[in-house]
């Protein structure tokens, strides 16, 4: 069971640290686009937040598998 949760902690640190660095790059896009059509701005700013949420969300059931491994 702990080999299992440390597995189960560690993917879902990493595709949470992913997710975070596929947020910022969506930001960094959406800040720096100098000419684009609402469109683009809008699906940027979705894909953003979705990436965001996700990640934070992965980077929690990390932290809390590695926790209960630990105990």
């Amino acid at each position: 069971m702990k080999k299992l949760l440390f597995i189960v902690g560690f993917i879902g640190l990493i595709t949470g640290a992913l997710s975070l660095l596929l947020s910022a790059f969506f930001r960094h896009g959406y800040y720096n686009v100098l000419d684009g059509s609402g469109d683009l701005y809008a699906s940027l700013h979705q894909r953003m937040i979705v990436c965001f949420v996700i990640g934070v969300i992965l980077a929690v059931i990390g932290i809390a598998s590695m926790v209960i491994r630990a105990k």
